[in-house]
């Protein structure tokens, strides 16, 4: 079809590639997405355009005046624009959907010290060991950064001699000229950051997309789309019509867009990172000038542990829910960051009186930790609602895991959390839930008398839906207070509707913690406990006892339906609340794909009809709980 070879290649090849990604990447996305996305083409197209317009001039490559429609601007064919675009989209969007796994300031390098901290506990801090050797990130990663950068000057003269000397190294002198040193600023900029993310971040998104337009570049030269001169260049083909110039470019520009984006990623997780340096709220579009300031902080003036405990509470997230952990991904900014740390605040908060070896124990370290909550709140009291002090943490000098014996797992999640954000009272009736789990009586007791006839703690349903609240509904609303800080449009919601929101969303956390114990069931008896009301037990003539010693009974099968049939009627009586969250920062998809996520377990429970899960066995598998989040995503 005379005009329409060269729009064929992009309307059989690239664009639906581009749709497929687009539709891929549509749940998940977010606005710092499009932000990052946008900068690219623009850089694209004002970058390219000037030297594709010399290469054309020079007669470097040509084209067919029969395959193009005919609009040509500054020698360009305007499906030659168009390629620019289709590349820069392509590759960012397989750099975004690979990247979204990862939360960028738990890349960043860290530094051995930091003199310039105001801290005198984060002067002397070591961040990490390695074989006895404190982990210098800097150290480590310098001398793949100079060879980096020699490499990458190297490249630069070689193209030089080649531009300068003409002939048959013309094209991809003229490559290496034009790309080398953008990527060597790049380099300089950022290298500490792309060495430091997970090499599938940056592999992935340039070696896929380099293959596939080698695919389509090999088609359209093989067409006669466009034709390269071959006294300008090596004539060694890669494969057959495949030019080793053309090959090199598609592997350079797509380099290019990685490092462009990864640089974006840099700068954002700076400025995202450390708010006690970037004292205000960040915007979803961030000024240039704001993205700059950001790649210009120094590693020194990170803040190592914060980076390090950001990393340990994203494997504890990975490790202990897989639900908010996927749900994290679609969250933004200093959003995701503090819902991080939250969750590993309360983790760990867990984990500390579920792993004490005695119940005096457990009442011993969460005692240390209620007057270290109370103490670090007591540091940390905000100036106003947007307004945060500007040393955020004004932590004593003596760190909290030394101040108060606690562990430095569980002491570093607390010095983390965001205090000046938070509300004191839901932390405390949230360790309130843990007290209430140590008056079960203790296995140990089980060898005698006493414990068949010892008390549980949840007797009715009132005392289910109280603990309910302790340990799951508290956090509801924690999460939904920092939704509301980072949330710009949140200033437009009333007084009024922010409660309303807040008790739906409390609600909702009962209805999950509800799920959870139907879930756990079986798991909870071989720890000695029973969250199933006693009364409801003794309308079948049971006791905690008796579910603890067998807890895959016909009745508790039944029970298991009643309390399943309370969650789902607490979800659908205030699902509605979820879309009355502000939508910036990912907060209203967040949520919603980490509830249906977890309601989902209920309902595979249910479909179930008592079947009790057996020791690690997923509920709801992978695929599902994927299908189910996505579709969440996207209602």
């Amino acid at each position: 079809m005379a005009g329409l070879d060269y729009a064929f290649v992009h309307a059989k090849y690239t664009v639906p590639v581009a749709i497929l990604l687009t539709i891929l990447l549509h749940p998940f996305k977010t606005s710092v997405d499009n932000y990052k996305t946008i900068w690219l083409l623009a850089i694209a197209l004002v970058s390219t355009i000037p030297w594709d317009s010399y290469l054309i001039d020079t007669k470097v490559w040509s084209y067919p005046d029969h395959v193009i429609i005919g609009a040509v601007f500054w020698r360009i064919p305007i499906e030659e624009y168009f390629f620019f675009v289709i590349q820069t989209y392509i590759t960012s969007l397989v750099c975004i959907i690979v990247g979204k796994s990862i939360v960028p300031t738990a890349c960043l390098p860290t530094f051995p010290t930091n003199s310039r901290s105001s801290s005198i506990e984060e002067a002397n801090y070591k961040p990490e060991k390695e074989d006895g050797l404190v982990r210098n990130d800097c150290k480590r990663l310098r001398r793949p950064g100079i060879l980096g950068a020699i490499f990458l000057a190297s490249l630069v003269g070689i193209g030089a001699k080649l531009v300068h000397s003409g002939g048959h190294g013309t094209y991809l002198g003229l490559i290496l000229v034009w790309a080398c040193p953008v990527l060597f600023f790049l380099w300089g900029l950022s290298y500490q950051y792309i060495l430091s993310v997970p090499g599938k971040d940056v592999i992935i998104p340039i070696l896929l997309p380099t293959i596939y337009f080698w695919f389509v570049d090999t088609l359209a030269l093989k067409n006669g789309t466009w034709v390269i001169n071959p006294e300008k260049s090596f004539e060694i083909k890669l494969w057959k019509y495949l030019d080793i110039e053309e090959a090199i470019f598609f592997l350079v520009t797509n380099v290019l867009i990685t490092f462009g984006q990864l640089s974006f990623d840099h700068t954002l997780a700076v400025i995202n990172g450390f708010p006690e340096t970037f004292n205000f709220a960040i915007p979803s579009w961030p000024s240039v000038s704001l993205l700059v300031r950001g790649l210009g902080v120094p590693v020194g003036d990170y803040t190592p542990k914060r980076i390090l405990n950001l990393k340990d509470a994203i494997v504890k997230l990975q490790n202990k829910s897989r639900s908010f952990s996927l749900a994290s991904s679609v969250f933004e900014g200093r959003l995701r960051i503090d819902l991080v740390l939250l969750y590993a605040f309360c983790r760990n908060a867990d984990d500390l009186i579920d792993e004490s070896e005695t119940q005096e124990d457990a009442r011993k370290a969460l005692a240390k930790l209620s007057e270290a909550v109370s103490k670090t709140f007591s540091y940390n009291q905000p100036t106003g609602e947007k307004s945060p002090p500007a040393n955020l943490k004004s932590e004593p000098s003596v760190p909290i895991s030394a101040f108060y014996d606690l562990p430095e797992e569980m002491a570093s999640s607390l010095e983390m959390l965001p205090t000046h954000i938070l509300p004191l009272k839901p932390i405390q009736d949230l360790l309130e839930g843990f007290r209430l789990d140590l008056q079960f009586p203790s296995t140990s007791e089980g060898t005698d008398n006493n414990f068949l006839d010892a008390e549980f703690p949840i007797k009715t349903e009132p005392d289910l839906k109280r603990y309910g609240y302790f340990v799951a509904g508290t956090v509801a609303e924690l999460l939904i207070h920092l939704v509301f800080y980072h949330s710009a449009s949140a200033k437009d919601i009333t007084p009024k509707e922010r409660a309303e929101i807040i008790q739906a969303g409390v609600d909702m956390g009962i209805a999950l913690q509800y799920i959870n114990i139907s879930r756990d069931i079986a798991k909870d008896a071989a720890m000695g406990r029973c969250y199933i009301p006693s009364d409801w037990l003794a309308g079948y003539n049971l006791t905690p006892t008796m579910v603890i010693e067998n807890p895959d009974r016909d009745a508790v099968r039944l029970l298991r339906r009643r309390l399943l049939g309370i969650a789902m009627e607490i979800y659908y009586q205030n699902r509605g609340a979820i879309e009355r969250l502000p939508t910036d920062g990912g907060a209203r998809k967040g949520v919603r794909g980490a509830v249906e996520n977890y309601v989902e377990i209920g309902r595979v429970l249910l479909k179930q009809d008592g079947k009790m899960p057996i020791g690690n066995e997923e509920t709801v598998s992978k695929t599902r709980r994927l299908w189910v989040f996505v579709k969440a995503l996207c209602a």
